[in-house]
């Protein structure tokens, strides 16, 4: 069946005419009026959006507009651009055992009114600078006492690599030492070994609040020390533990032959890091 339909001339030169006002400077005509009516209407749902999540346009976080030749395409707002690239980053933050808001942590916001935290963002800079040119890198060790912004201090560390396209893994090391001995002789257990082997970067927060046993230091912690510094990967670590300390903590007890083990698992890990003091920087827990 044929249907024959008739169009009110009169009603789409009204049409036209009311798009014309918003675009004074184009002419618009029955060709491009629609392509110019929904390129108003984005546009004016652009001006009252206050997040991506509130995007009401068909195309999420873009706008149909017109270039200077007439041409329409959907271009990306400042929302959806921001969205895109904190999601870019976060392919390279890897977390274990961490709250999802260690995410947020940024130098943007990072309280530099110490020298040690003045020292930490520079040796970060200065880290990725070597890590791209492929030369020799350390990481960093932290240590000082509780509440002073350690893995606070990490997590910015880790954003700031995401950044520049280096992976890094964020573990809370207590609780990776408990899930690693409840995998034992599971897949997973050898997936958490070659994932804290095979990471550009690894982060162990609060080493030392774990128990240390032979089995946590000879088979955990000094494989994947001794794996990292033979292929130059680098490691960064939080600990309320000075050198000395964690010598003694590695030790577990007086034997001799523990205290060996100790000394040669230190002596890899100090090849791996350099040692930021951040006790002088203030208890952000008070």
């Amino acid at each position: 069946m044929n249907v024959n339909i008739k169009f009110d001339n009169a009603s789409v030169d009204e049409y036209v005419k009311e798009i014309q006002k918003s675009f004074p400077d184009i002419k618009i005509n029955v060709l491009n009026v629609n392509d110019y009516a929904t390129s108003l209407q984005q546009t004016k749902n652009c001006a009252i959006c206050k997040s991506f999540e509130d995007c009401k346009n068909p195309n999420k976080g873009f706008c149909y507009k017109a270039d200077k030749n007439g041409n329409f395409n959907l271009v990306e707002c400042s929302f959806s651009s921001i969205k895109r690239i904190n999601d870019d980053q976060s392919r390279f933050i890897k977390t274990l055992y961490m709250p999802k808001t260690i995410s947020e942590a940024t130098f943007a916001n990072y309280d530099m009114s110490c020298e040690s935290r003045q020292r930490a963002y520079k040796r970060t800079l200065e880290f990725i600078d070597s890590f791209k040119r492929n030369e020799e890198v350390k990481g960093l060790y932290l240590t000082g006492t509780f509440g002073i912004g350690k893995t606070y201090t990490l997590a910015c560390i880790a954003n700031e690599l995401a950044k520049n396209s280096i992976s890094s893994l964020l573990i809370y090391f207590p609780d990776l030492v408990i899930d690693l001995k409840d995998s034992i002789g599971t897949s997973r257990f050898q997936d958490i070994m070659n994932m804290l082997k095979s990471i550009d970067v690894l982060m162990l927060d609060d080493l030392g609040s774990e128990n240390m046993t032979p089995w946590l230091r000879d088979e955990i912690l000094g494989p994947v020390l001794n794996y990292r510094i033979l292929e130059g990967k680098p490691v960064f670590i939080s600990t309320n533990l000075s050198y000395n300390d964690l010598k003694a903590h590695l030790a577990i007890d007086k034997n001799p032959a523990n205290a060996i083990k100790a000394e040669r698992l230190l002596s890899r890990l100090q090849g791996l890091i350099r040692n930021i003091d951040m006790n002088d920087s203030k208890n952000y827990r008070k």
